[in-house]
């Protein structure tokens, strides 16, 4: 296919999920091409910079500019979230293996308390297994059924967790991974069977700092991990920008869950949309304020829009983590 079928091809998928849903991403037009026209995978996946070219001309169109040709495309990523979820819960359910094994299985988070942004929010699954069974069968065995599951074009809102009954008590020794904050969640996430071990959980404002501070760490580590990698494969300014984004949305959404606490849940904060409810947990004349602007950068480039002026990104994005590992004490 040659560049310019190409782009009218990106354009048209754009500017169908442009007025399906607001706004284009890379993760949903990506997805929708790839799922159409399989046969042109190859040369889709190696034209990113394209993509979000496109994409971004797209996403800056006035709307009564934006063409209806590709009102034939079919865009529901919503109905996705719904199906993966009836679709993971009937297949571990009706496995005569698990029967006995399953205690607990259940949603949190963002699709949870359906605040998700779709094509980019997780589904988080959560299963926990009962105290008295060998886990290493039933772990396998749910494996195995999510391996037949998950799609490559789904995969990206799929994350599972598996825990042990006895586990509860000790979320400390599974460090980013599932932390007070993911208990907290759980405890009003959505039971799909079984009962909620989280609900009658108490929760300190100190074990929510902690894990905050463990969800920073980890978001650093991978910046450190992806600027070393870009300098190594000598990355283009605005693929790190892109690689950066999503690492600076956690270390914000950590740095809430520091300042809010036990009240993180209820103030609905979460990934990987920037809403008001972090405007007010940090405030309007706060020392971080001014990275108001950084955030809206950082999420509009984990979407894949082009955005103008960006040249500062990165430096900004360093200058805010130094701020957060002072204000959490995380250094220390």
């Amino acid at each position: 296919m040659e560049e310019s079928e190409l782009r009218e091809l990106i354009k048209e998928y754009a500017m169908q999920v442009r007025l399906d849903q607001g706004e284009a991403s890379l993760t949903s037009v990506l997805k929708q091409v790839i799922a159409e026209n399989p046969e042109a995978k190859a040369q889709v996946r190696s034209s990113v910079a394209l993509i979000k070219e496109v994409i971004g001309e797209v996403n800056s169109m006035e709307e009564e500019d934006l063409s209806e040709s590709g009102a034939g495309i079919p865009v529901d990523e919503a109905s996705e979230y719904e199906m993966l979820t009836r679709l993971v819960s009937q297949r571990l359910l009706a496995t005569p293996e698990l029967k006995e094994d399953i205690k607990s299985l259940m949603i949190y988070g963002s699709y949870a308390k359906r605040l998700h942004v779709v094509g980019e929010s997780d589904i988080n699954f959560l299963i926990v297994l009962t105290a008295e069974k060998d886990s290493e069968k039933a772990i396998e065995i749910i494996s195995n059924i999510a391996e037949e599951i998950i799609t490559p074009e789904i995969a990206h809102i799929f994350d599972l967790m598996i825990l042990k009954e006895d586990d509860i008590a000790e979320l400390e020794k599974f460090g980013p991974d599932f932390t007070h904050i993911h208990a907290l969640y759980a405890k009003d996430g959505e039971l799909l069977a079984g009962e909620n071990l989280f609900k009658d959980l108490e929760f300190t404002d100190e074990q929510v700092q902690g894990s905050a501070k463990l969800l920073i760490a980890e978001a650093v580590s991978q910046i450190d991990e992806i600027i070393n990698t870009a300098k190594e494969e000598d990355l283009p300014e605005d693929e790190l920008d892109y690689l950066i984004g999503a690492s600076i949305i956690d270390i914000a959404f950590g740095l809430s869950c520091y300042k809010a606490g036990v009240k993180s849940v209820t103030m609905d904060l979460v990934k990987p949309d920037i809403h008001e409810e972090i405007i007010e947990v940090w405030g309007n004349e706060s020392e971080f304020s001014p990275y108001y602007p950084l955030l809206e950068k950082a999420h509009a480039f984990k979407l894949g829009i082009k955005l103008p002026e960006s040249e500062n990104f990165m430096a900004t994005s360093i200058e805010f983590i130094k701020k957060v590992i002072e204000f959490t004490g995380l250094q220390e």
